[in-house]
């Protein structure tokens, strides 16, 4: 219901609807190899690509690098 009062009021952003409900779909290989043993392959593959869907998430990676402990 959320999500349709939001299109409704163009406020819903689709591109990240879809990735958040389906995550990376891609069949590309990753680019960089996953920094920790923690982290899934397919949660370092949705990370790369959520990084591409906006500027919101510009810097998620560097962040994720650069701050091992909090994550």
């Amino acid at each position: 219901m959320v999500t349709m009062i939001m299109d409704g009021d163009k406020a819903l952003n689709k591109i990240e609807l879809d990735f958040f409900l389906k995550g990376n779909t891609s069949l590309d290989a990753v680019e960089m190899k996953k920094p920790y043993p923690w982290l899934s392959d397919n949660g370092w593959k949705d990370i790369q690509k959520l990084e591409t869907l906006g500027e919101v998430w510009n810097g998620l990676i560097q962040n994720l690098l650069s701050n091992a402990k909090a994550w």
